[in-house]
């Protein structure tokens, strides 16, 4: 079983995504921040195996986040999807500079969140990054 962290301010995206990951063919523990401050709580006390993150939240927005997470030795490898309500190429760039692994825009097909997650969690394990002991296939 996969753990996946959804760091989002928007209570409907934070439901929506829980219940998609957590109704995935492979069951998955899924972990939701109101904020970014709670988000990188969450991940230090119990590393996740792919981070869904949002980009314009109160406080630490995404790129902060992202930052800190790449920062600390614990989640320096976890796979992070970032999702934004922006089209802005600059802001997609800006995201995988800071080390997002993915960057999908706002409105977002489930369907393509779900897919990118997927790939994210296959990849880390391939690679023996993932934390947990789900296995890929």
């Amino acid at each position: 079983m996969a753990r996946i962290l959804i760091i989002d301010d928007d209570p409907a995206v934070r439901a929506l995504l829980s219940e998609v990951f957590s109704g995935m063919k492979r069951k998955h523990e899924v972990v939701a921040a109101r904020d970014g401050a709670q988000g990188l709580a969450l991940a230090k006390q119990n590393v996740p195996d792919v981070v869904v993150l949002d980009l314009d939240m109160p406080g630490f927005n995404g790129y902060e986040v992202c930052s800190r997470l790449r920062a600390a030795p614990a989640t320096c490898k976890v796979p992070i999807l970032m999702l934004t309500g922006t089209t802005d190429l600059a802001g997609a760039m800006k995201g995988l500079a800071n080390g997002a692994d993915d960057y999908i825009t706002k409105p977002f097909n489930i369907d393509e969140v779900a897919a990118r997650v997927q790939a994210l969690l296959v990849r880390s394990r391939l690679t023996g990054q993932a934390v947990s002991s789900w296995p890929p296939g």
